[in-house]
């Protein structure tokens, strides 16, 4: 089904409930606070103080629609634990969702514990990624009442019918996967959009400024990703049509009145076919709007004609996952790309006018001085006009985060320590003092004798650099 409006409780485009019985009413939790801390919102121009979160949106629509009414609580507009408690004594709710990544879980459990010492009644569901691909440790805590594990629009929505019948319900429920088309739109009214609408994901970008997603999941098993993000959404990719993609545009523009957006996926150009339909579909529908969204090279180098199909469409940056100038590192990580994809896939974006955002990873296992080297260069070579690099990060449900865990590798907790960000060691036996200096030499475009000159550096002992950082 298409839709051109937005859908509404108990119209066609909603999920209708299953039971015809009364409407629950449900506190949402977002504990997106582990980056950009409390009272972040609207005051740190970051996408984590400010984004909405899709997840809870799209289950908020759904639950919307079937004639249930939802209020949030977003951690990032509190003060600080006390303010959250506040919240949870003004309400009457019985009926409370968090979502969760592994980054946000110690929060979540922090915030279940204090839900629990205030309203000992209170029905916590937990859902998200955490909860599928650490479920056991999530069956674990006995103040979680329900867990829903995978995708839970038409999974919340039946448990919430469930309640409203006044009947009990699974303790773990297996969320299935619906047809993206025939569900609502996500509910942005659930969250502050002010945020999002003045925070684009790239300075410069014209304001106002709006997200969306136009599909899920992810074919390709880059071993420091999957398999999490299968286990969530299964070995299939699932994309909109083009048609309710542009249909939710042209809502968020009448609404908004957006300047440019990005198309939040983990890959927009996925599919050529999909693709090229999408922008025919886009300019036809009058749209000139800049976008930025991820791309992967090898697809680039492939089909060069779309992307200069989606130039022409409006995208204005690609945000691209080189990762390394190693092809014994992409290997490792089973990127299935080519050193030479990256420096191609970089040239095909400043021939047609398409601004770089490169994304490159640093400190991967047994990586050697000479390939962060062959790195450095890359990144030389591709001249991006956003260079963002991170740490490699053992993140719970990857493929990497077991190997390395089995060897005793890691050095940071598996939920405090899963940001990228290259600001605190990850690994043992990884000189993070030499690599803060290599990773400024990239960004600063050095020169090869600088670049040499750092490579007969003296390797700093581990206890030495995990102090520094």
């Amino acid at each position: 089904m298409v839709r051109h409006k937005r859908p509404v409780a108990g119209s066609p485009g909603g999920i209708a409930s299953t039971t015809g019985s009364d409407d629950m009413h449900v506190t949402m939790i977002f504990p997106g606070i582990a980056l950009p801390g409390f009272d972040s919102f609207g005051k740190k121009p970051t996408i984590d103080a400010n984004f909405i979160d899709h997840g809870l949106a799209s289950l908020s629509a759904a639950a919307k629609a079937a004639g249930h009414t939802v209020d949030l609580i977003d951690l990032r507009r509190l003060r600080d634990w006390t303010h959250f408690r506040d919240e949870i004594r003004r309400r009457t709710t019985k009926v409370w969702a968090f979502t969760s990544w592994s980054l946000h879980y110690p929060d979540v459990v922090r915030a279940i514990r204090i839900l629990k010492e205030e309203r000992e009644d209170a029905v916590v569901v937990l859902g998200g990624v955490h909860a599928t691909i650490k479920t056991a440790q999530v069956m674990a805590n006995r103040l979680i009442d329900h867990i829903i594990t995978q995708e839970g629009e038409i999974s919340f929505v039946k448990l919430l019918d469930t309640f409203a019948a006044g009947k009990q319900a699974d303790r773990l429920i297996v969320g299935e996967g619906p047809v993206l088309d025939e569900i609502p739109w996500v509910d942005r009214d659930l969250f502050d959009v002010s945020g999002e609408l003045a925070t684009p994901m790239v300075p410069g970008m014209p304001t106002p400024f709006v997200t969306t997603n136009a599909g899920r999941g992810c074919p390709f098993k880059c071993n420091f990703c999957q398999p999490a993000e299968r286990a969530v959404f299964g070995n299939r990719v699932k994309m909109r049509s083009q048609e309710n993609v542009i249909g939710e545009l042209r809502y968020l523009k009448d609404r908004f009145k957006f300047n440019s957006w990005m198309a939040h996926d983990d890959l927009f150009f996925i599919n050529h076919r999909w693709s090229r339909e999408f922008c025919v579909q886009y300019k036809a529908a009058g749209f000139t709007e800049p976008y930025i969204c991820q791309m992967r090279a090898d697809l680039m180098c492939r089909y060069p004609d779309v992307v200069k199909q989606m130039a022409e469409s409006g995208l204005a940056w690609a945000m691209i996952g080189f990762e390394s100038g190693s092809q014994r590192i992409l290997d490792l990580f089973e990127k299935e790309t080519t050193v030479e994809e990256n420096l191609k896939a970089a040239a095909i974006c400043k021939e047609y006018g398409i601004k770089v955002w490169a994304n490159v990873m640093f400190g991967a296992p047994t990586e050697t001085r000479a390939e962060v080297m062959e790195t450095v260069r890359m990144v030389w070579k591709i001249k991006p006009d956003h260079f963002s690099s991170s740490y490699f990060t053992p993140t719970p449900g990857s493929g990497m985060a077991e190997e390395v865990e089995k060897k005793g590798l890691t050095m940071v907790d598996p939920f405090n320590g899963s940001n990228r960000t290259p600001n605190e060691a990850k690994m043992k036996d990884t000189d993070y003092d030499w690599l803060t200096k290599a990773i400024a030499l990239a960004y600063d475009g050095g020169s090869e004798e600088r670049l040499i000159a750092l490579a007969q550096l003296p390797t700093q002992s581990r206890e030495a650099s995990c102090a520094s950082h």
